[in-house]
């Protein structure tokens, strides 16, 4: 049986529109597979300051999806990873 998030994906396709998904633990055979065989294509960085803080957002996107699940419409994953610290220096 499908999942509830494979069903939602189909329907969105189906009605001929585009989807964005955020991966959570929740189909964690699936999250696994990316972590493992993720391959940045084109990865860029960028600092925020602001509010006593700093982060770093660093943006990876891929098309290769070898070793990736079948999912309904998946033709790009893109990572985002987040560092935030105060100014003085502590990162949380």
């Amino acid at each position: 049986m499908p999942s509830a998030a494979k069903k939602t994906a189909t329907t969105i396709i189906d009605s001929h529109n585009d989807y964005i998904g955020a991966l959570k633990g929740n189909l964690s055979g699936f999250l696994a597979a990316v972590v493992a065989k993720f391959q940045a294509q084109a990865t860029t960085q960028q600092t925020n300051k602001g509010h006593g803080r700093i982060e770093k957002r660093t943006v990876s996107i891929s098309h290769i999806l070898d070793g990736i699940p079948d999912f309904p419409g998946l033709q790009t994953l893109m990572r985002v990873h987040s560092e935030r610290g105060s100014a003085s220096g502590d990162h949380h």
